[in-house]
C-alpha cells in the first residue's frame, strides 16, 4: 500500500508533467529557456552521483550485444552526449577509439574524471551535437544512445543533429540511436493524444504554439527526480525512421516496439 508521502510526491510529478506540457502547447517556454533547464538540471549533485553509478554498472548485455553487432574492433567511434562517460568508458576498455561530447560541462569534467581514474586515453569536449566540431568523415560510427536525441527541440534541429552526425560519417558508417518512444506504452499513447487534443483546442481559441509536436513533453531526468523536470522530445518510430532516411541514412536494424527504441543507420557508400 503507498504512504500518504509517496502519493502526494507522485501527485505533485503529475502535475508538474502536466503543466509543463501545457506551457509547450501554449508556447509559455521559449527553446532558450528549455535548454538552460536541461543544462542545469544535469548539473546538479544528484543527477552527476547518478551518472556515476551508471558509468560504474557499465553496459547492459543487450547494449553490448548492439555494439557487438555494429561496430568494428579498434572503430573509431564519436559519443554524442556521453554524459557522464557510461559507454565511452566501457568501449575504450574494450579497444575502440572512442571521443565523447556533451553539451554540459559538468558531465563532461566528470566523464573525464572517470576515464582518468581507469587510466584510458579519451578526448572528452563540451560540444553542441547540432554543430560537431570535426571533419567531414572522422568516424567509423556516431552514438546518440540514452536518450540523447530527445532533449533536442524542433523537428527541423533533431534532423539537423542527424544530418551532422551523417557529416561525420566515413561512407559505410553506422549511427546507432537509442531513445523513448510514445508509442511504447498505452499510458504514452493516451498522453499524447490527450495533449494533441488539448492543442487543438487552444487552436480554436488562438492560444496554441505553432511549433508543438505531438512528442513534446515535460518529465523526470535520469535520477527519477520528480521535483524539477526537464524537456523531452520523444518519437514515435515511423518518425524516427524518417527523419533518419531525410538525413541521409539507410535503415540497416531496427527495434521499434521497445519503451528505448533502436534504430540503426548506414551512410551509404559513395
Amino acid at each position: 500500500m503507498s504512504t500518504p508521502g509517496v502519493s502526494m510526491a507522485a501527485f505533485g510529478t503529475l502535475w508538474r508533467t502536466l503543466s509543463g506540457s501545457l506551457a509547450l502547447v501554449t508556447g509559455r517556454l521559449s527553446a532558450t529557456e528549455l535548454e538552460s533547464g536541461i543544462r542545469e538540471k544535469y548539473s546538479e549533485r544528484l543527477e552527476l552521483e547518478t551518472a556515476r553509478q551508471q558509468a560504474s554498472l557499465g553496459l547492459t548485455e543487450g547494449e553490448w550485444d548492439l555494439f557487438r553487432r555494429h561496430l568494428a574492433p579498434g572503430a573509431r567511434v564519436l559519443d554524442v552526449g556521453c554524459a557522464g562517460g557510461r559507454v565511452s568508458l566501457a568501449l575504450g576498455q574494450t579497444g575502440f577509439r572512442m571521443i565523447g561530447v556533451d553539451l554540459n560541462e559538468a558531465m563532461v569534467g566528470q566523464a573525464a574524471e572517470l576515464i582518468a581514474d581507469a587510466q584510458l586515453t579519451v578526448p572528452f569536449q563540451v560540444m553542441d551535437a547540432r554543430s560537431l566540431a570535426f571533419r567531414n568523415e572522422s568516424f567509423d560510427t556516431v552514438l546518440l544512445v540514452g536518450s540523447v536525441i530527445c532533449y533536442i527541440r524542433g523537428r527541423r534541429n533533431r534532423r539537423h543533429v542527424l544530418r551532422e552526425a551523417r557529416r561525420v560519417l566515413r561512407p559505410g558508417g553506422t549511427i546507432l540511436v537509442v531513445t523513448p518512444s510514445r508509442e511504447s506504452a498505452w499510458r504514452f499513447r493516451s498522453w499524447s493524444a490527450a495533449m494533441r487534443l488539448a492543442h487543438r483546442l487552444l487552436g480554436l481559441l488562438r492560444r496554441a504554439a505553432i511549433d508543438w509536436e505531438p512528442g513534446d513533453r515535460f518529465g523526470p531526468a535520469w535520477s527519477g527526480d520528480g521535483t524539477r523536470l526537464v524537456y523531452w522530445y520523444m518519437y514515435a518510430p515511423a518518425e524516427l525512421e524518417s527523419d533518419l532516411v531525410a538525413s541521409g541514412f539507410e535503415i540497416v536494424e531496427s527495434y521499434p516496439n521497445a519503451y528505448m527504441m533502436t534504430f540503426v543507420g548506414s551512410r551509404p557508400r559513395r
